[in-house]
């Protein structure tokens, strides 16, 4: 009887209206809905979240007080910032340093000995240093650019090798590279980390401490000729095989913070020691993943020692100021004191954690596997977890989010039921991903009618830009969409409360399917969605415990409070980024509109960081004047942007440059028949359009540029474009422009001569011998049907570029620095059986990279006509094709 009335009662219970209930449940409801609804409410929010971003743009900016010489001895056996910054002016004041050319290959080779001798006179009795000039030749491929078989001779690198007066089986490898890119003094890529390498050696040598372990100074001559000498240093030198572990020094900008943005890929305890030892940590497994994508066009010294060395290390690099890498102004006006002395210090101090611990020589921490998940918290210190903990992590986070979810719906019930509480957070997950959907498509728009009216890129030389053009956008059209849809919502649900932790609820849910995802791949990037899962959630499970009667500013307080550390980590991260990917944008080639491109990183980027913000409009009275002013900041900014000069994307300033780059060949072009009869013979310059700007912004200042064509159809005829392709990067540098001009001053022609070919049944050998200058690319095509079975270059299978007209490409990149002779190899082709007429096509593009040779009286006064703004990197080369 008990039993059917209880489920009698179950069955006719209705729920009870908010004007059934209790007279205290009905005050207690009213008060949930008394909430911050002034309009300064959110004034306050989005400046609160203002001064978030710029204290922490200060912050990052922050670098230490520079020790000096004159103040060296107040501090024994720190690192001297001023003595470094001596040696970079020394290195840079040889000028460009070109692999094969005589200032890298005998000018900064005598200043580096020069300065290993002062530091050898001056050390400590206790330390054995022996110092060694190498010269290696050889050959790999390398799965970089397009792909390609890196070939070279007689490379050369200083090397020095500290370690106690005792035998030692165990080494530590620092490395760095003297040379640099075409014109560039090489001020932070790479002389600076030369020269942090010079004082960290004199500090270790002038030290009475015995050092447990070996270390190896590696000043290697040929990174920029394409990773060739540390290559030679790790397959051939007797060395090498001690080494266990490395230290990369690079730079893709200029000052700033050395960011470590590759670790492992196994022996996690050397990120332990990083972690530990140095005193200012800048380190993110995100920028790791970003570089191994290959969206960042470059790679460094740390995958020739992991792939060809098998070994695990750290590399580091300046990602700040990028505008200057590879230019000219890569000088030491661009490197403050306090950067060097930051990296002096972190190097330094992760030097002597390394080679005075046990690590080195425990064979349990050397056979250690597994990635790391690492990032430091705004500089202080390193948090990092192996894989399988961070997972862990992970999931807990998710179990810890769905009972945040859980208190919600509890809270919720007495108001709505908890079918449609669901409901109503599925429609809020469709609102958030419409409003994601909805800035992106506005600033696209945005981002397509600039490129219309040609005022893209101003933000390239003034990032302030981004704010007014994407960011207040992103802003005001989430804002509008979830305001929109919102007070529908509400009158439906009949609490505002109840809503907005529906939005929340909502967010929620989405950062916890990415976080699962992360978990699902192994994404060591997935510490991002943790902070927006984790931090929420156990805000939201805390008040509703201990807090759930703040009303009013209280509650604003609290719940900005509980999104800070997620909003102030997304955001430092986000600025490394961006710091990182708009002077990149400057050298992607012209091909890519890098306006939608920043303009949809910026979208994304910000309503990643709005997200649990933004529902706070749906509680605001008035919300619609806050839009409007953002809106107005935005239509003010585009006016401001078309009527003045304000836009101009570009700053020849010395203290600040923001160039446009330019690539140029000074070019000879001739195409040969398969009878040996001239098919085509052109001369002119050869423009690599490195942006998208290019080669426009020149029409009104070099009058030659109105005779430039474009050379897509070329790049469908000819084999690599019919055009000097210095390396294998036709796939994003495709557009580039050709204007006819005279001919280039070529003293020493690049010329093939076919020694032997011999043909039995399908197999077709050919033996080739190659002269020219010392950089020289050469490029394969066999006829469709037609195979590259091996070669002479490698022993292993030959490395396939990309399709062209359905035939395979294959690009040799050779290189001597000294002595060189005539390059001899050898290929075997798979010829079908029906094959008539040739079954090859071979290309030679001859580089004149440094000396004399490298621009003529002519080119010189073409280049001349280039504005201050620009910067040029200009060579003179030759194209050759042979049909076999």
């Amino acid at each position: 009887m008990f039993q059917k009335d209880g489920v009698r009662l179950r069955q006719h219970t209705k729920r009870t209206s908010s004007a059934e209930l209790p007279y205290e449940n009905r005050i207690a409801s009213r008060k949930q809905d008394v909430l911050p609804n002034d309009t300064q409410h959110l004034l306050f929010v989005l400046t609160y979240f203002l001064f978030v971003s710029f204290a922490i743009i200060v912050l990052e900016r922050n670098l230490p007080d520079p020790v000096t010489i004159d103040t060296e001895g107040l501090h024994p056996g720190r690192f001297v910032a001023e003595r470094a910054r001596n040696h970079v002016v020394n290195l840079t004041s040889i000028g460009p340093r070109i692999a094969g050319s005589y200032e890298n290959e005998v000018l900064a080779v005598r200043f580096l000995t020069t300065t290993i001798d002062n530091a050898m006179r001056t050390a400590h009795e206790n330390h054995k240093i022996l110092l060694n000039i190498t010269k290696h030749s050889g050959a790999f491929p390398l799965k970089f650019l397009d792909g390609m078989t890196n070939v070279y001779r007689n490379v050369q690198n200083v090397i020095v090798k500290v370690g106690p007066r005792r035998p030692t089986m165990h080494s530590l490898l620092l490395n760095c590279h003297f040379d640099s890119f075409l014109e560039s003094p090489g001020g932070s890529d790479d002389g600076a980390g030369c020269a942090v390498m010079l004082e960290i050696l004199r500090i270790i040598t002038q030290s009475p401490k015995i050092l447990k372990h070996s270390i190896v100074f590696l000043f290697n001559g040929a990174e920029e000729n394409i990773l060739q000498a540390s290559h030679g240093f790790i397959t051939q030198h007797p060395w090498a095989k001690d080494v266990r572990t490395f230290i990369n020094l690079e730079a893709c900008g200029a000052g700033g913070r050395e960011l470590l943005f590759q670790a492992g890929p196994h022996n996690p305890w050397i990120l332990e020691v990083y972690a530990k030892s140095v005193p200012y940590p800048y380190a993110s497994s995100l920028a790791q993943e970003i570089f191994e994508s290959g969206i960042v066009p470059g790679d460094t010294d740390f995958r020739i020692f992991r792939d060809f060395g098998n070994i695990s290390g750290l590399d580091f690099a300046w990602s700040k100021n990028g505008y200057v890498y590879h230019t000219k102004f890569d000088n030491v006006d661009q490197i403050p004191l306090g950067a060097l002395q930051r990296t002096g210090d972190n190097i330094l101090a992760l030097t002597q954690g390394i080679v005075f611990g046990d690590d080195l020589s425990d064979p349990d921490a050397q056979e250690t596997r597994g990635s790391l998940v690492f990032f430091d918290f705004l500089g202080a210190f390193v948090i990092r977890w192996p894989q399988y903990i961070a997972s862990t992590v992970n999931i807990a986070s998710i179990i810890i989010a769905g009972y945040s979810i859980h208190l919600n719906m509890q809270s919720a019930r007495r108001n709505i039921k908890k079918w449609m509480y669901m409901r109503h957070v599925l429609i809020c997950i469709g609102v958030i991903m419409v409003s994601w959907l909805a800035s992106m498509f506005a600033c696209t728009l945005i981002a397509l009618v600039l490129t219309k009216l040609g005022k893209v890129m101003s933000w390239y030389a003034r990032p302030a830009w981004l704010f007014f053009l994407y960011v207040c956008p992103t802003i005001f059209v989430s804002m509008i969409v979830v305001l929109q849809v919102g007070s529908r919502q509400k009158k439906e649900i009949g609490s505002a409360w109840i809503l907005y932790h529906m939005y929340c609820d909502a967010y929620s849910l989405i950062w916890m399917s990415i976080l699962f995802v992360c978990v699902l791949f192994g994404l060591r990037s997935g510490f991002i969605p943790l902070h927006w899962v984790l931090f929420p959630a156990v805000g939201n499970i805390v008040r509703h415990s201990f807090f759930s009667k703040l009303r009013d500013w209280k509650w604003l307080c609290y719940q900005l409070g509980s999104l800070s550390l997620s909003y102030i980590q997304s955001f430092y991260l986000a600025l490394g980024a961006l710091y990182l990917f708009i002077p990149i944008m400057g050298r992607s080639g012209g091909s890519i509109n890098s306006e939608v491109v920043i303009a949809n990183m910026l979208s994304i980027l910000f309503c990643q960081l709005i997200c649990f913000t933004l529902p706070i409009v749906l509680v605001i009275k008035n919300a619609e004047r806050i839009i409007s002013v953002i809106v107005g900041i935005f239509l003010i900014a585009i006016a401001v942007l078309i009527l003045t000069p304000l836009g101009f994307p570009y700053s020849g300033d010395p203290l600040s440059p923001a160039p446009q780059r330019f690539m140029i060949a000074h070019s000879q072009r001739q195409y040969y028949n398969a009878d040996g009869s001239d098919r085509y013979s052109g001369t002119g310059y050869w423009l690599v359009d490195l942006d998208m700007n290019s080669p426009q912004t020149l029409e009104s200042v070099v009058p030659e540029v109105a005779a430039a064509t474009p050379t897509v159809r070329d790049c469908e005829k000819e084999l690599y474009c019919g055009f000097p392709y210095l390396l294998p990067v036709t796939t994003f540098l495709w557009k580039t422009t050709w204007i006819p001009g005279p001919a280039p001053l070529i003293n020493i022609p690049t010329n093939l001569e076919v020694i032997s070919k011999s043909a039995k049944q399908h197999i077709v050998n050919y033996t080739f011998n190659v002269t020219g200058p010392d950089h020289i690319g050469i490029i394969l095509s066999p006829y469709k049907g037609v195979h590259l079975e091996k070669w002479s270059v490698l022993d292993e299978k030959p490395l396939q570029g990309p399709m062209w007209n359905d035939r395979e490409t294959y690009f040799i990149y050779y290189a001597c620095a000294s002595d060189c002779v005539p390059y001899t190899f050898s290929i075997e082709l798979n010829v079908s059986a029906v094959q008539k007429g040739p079954c090859l096509s071979i290309a030679l593009a001859g580089h004149f990279l440094h000396g004399e040779h490298q621009r003529s009286l002519r080119f010189k006064k073409f280049l001349a006509q280039f504005p201050s703004w620009t910067v040029v990197a200009p060579w003179t080369a030759s194209y050759k094709l042979w049909e076999l």
